[in-house]
């Protein structure tokens, strides 16, 4: 059964048309749709030699393996392409097992977006997926706090993950603490287990730098990229480590070699780096602050947090979040229903300044109303 209300027809940048025939400005994040520039490089490259195996190297694989290691800081050189970024993680997450094959333990900071594959899953919920993690044979240990740090059996440690922005036990949003980070990098370094940085949701430009990551004075072993990083065209997803642990687990393989069949195709490889090129020509990440502030500042009178371009806004115990969402997408505007108690505004990496004032002007009229209405 065909719900056309959430159907999407056609869009652009940080628009899109329904299926019922309604402008709908999207606030749930990612690229962006339809971004001419993006579209037009995939297509041409289409014309030219448009999906390949993962065993046949290809100019724009090459090149996007070459731009990244430009792009991120040493020594995270060596690129490994994949069809998605929860693709991605879980290849990571390989990657550090044949680094530490003896180590069973996953720590991970706790509240952050894993992504919606097996490991993400199990990593992302409390314990809904506890057969899921039984069959995969490994343990998880959540921090929350430097203390939590101590609990963790460090020996038996083969990953600790994070992510740039977490939602916390009050259900906020809000950047994870600088000082987390070194005492989980320190005690990370001790024993060998690398340190994955997942920036999938907050890659090229959406909190303000190119990557998300950059947030913290902490250089990852294993940066995670996806999301926008396809240029809202084809999803791809990279994990990128070190020369040396490269070569320590994989030899001199091919990068395409490590995700499914088409992973690394022309097509996504072009869309990804077109998509690189526009957000450092178009000063995206500049940009996404804007429209955060702009956001925020709109908002302000409710409570509204920006962290760049993504803003918390929290919501009243007795307002139903569901309700509120959809009222919001009947008056033009999309967010993704929240995991705590706020709203979670995240404007696409090319919005543009206008729409995302009138989504801004529309949230607050609407919120205003509705609270209005339950007094």
């Amino acid at each position: 059964m065909k719900n056309n209300d959430k159907q999407i027809i056609t869009g652009q940048y940080e628009t899109y048309t329904d299926g019922a025939g309604r402008r709908i400005v999207d606030l749930s994040g990612g690229f962006g749709f339809q971004v001419p520039q993006v579209i037009e490089a995939v297509s041409r490259q289409a014309g030219i030699m448009g999906l390949s195996n993962r065993v046949l190297m290809s100019e724009p694989l090459i090149g996007l393996c070459r731009t990244l290691a430009g792009l991120l800081p040493a020594p995270l050189v060596s690129s490994y392409v994949c069809s998605s970024g929860d693709e991605a993680f879980e290849g990571a997450l390989k990657l550090c097992k044949g680094l530490k094959p003896k180590g069973n333990t996953i720590v991970f900071v706790q509240g952050g977006d894993y992504g919606s594959l097996s490991y993400g899953r199990c990593l992302g919920a409390s314990s809904d997926y506890q057969e899921i993690q039984s069959f995969l044979g490994f343990k998880k240990v959540a921090i929350r706090q430097v203390a939590d740090l101590d609990q963790v059996d460090w020996a038996d440690c083969f990953a600790v993950c994070h992510t740039s922005t977490v939602i916390d036990d009050s259900g906020r949003l809000r950047l994870i603490e600088q000082a987390l980070l070194d005492q989980l990098q320190a005690r990370a370094s001790k024993v060998s287990a690398p340190v994955i940085a997942v920036d999938v949701q907050t890659c090229l430009g959406s909190l303000g730098k190119l990557f998300g990551f950059q947030h913290y004075q902490n250089t990852p072993d294993i940066v995670v990229l996806g999301g926008a990083l396809g240029g809202g065209a084809i999803p791809i997803g990279t994990y990128t480590c070190s020369e040396e642990m490269a070569y320590q687990v994989y030899g001199r393989s091919s990068p395409a070699k490590h995700g499914s069949t088409t992973a690394g195709n022309p097509m996504a490889c072009v869309a990804a780096l077109t998509a690189l090129d526009y957000v450092r020509q178009h000063e995206c990440a500049r940009q996404c602050l804007d429209n955060g502030r702009s956001l925020a500042q709109v908002l302000a009178p409710l409570g509204a947090v920006a962290h760049g371009g993504w803003v918390g806004l929290p919501l009243p115990g007795d307002l139903s979040p569901a309700e509120l969402c959809q009222i919001l997408y009947e008056r033009g505007v999309y967010v993704t229903a929240p995991r705590g108690r706020e709203l979670i505004l995240r404007c696409p990496v090319t919005a543009r300044p206008e729409p995302i004032q009138r989504a801004a002007q529309t949230i607050k009229e609407t919120l205003s109303h509705v609270l209005n209405s339950v007094a």
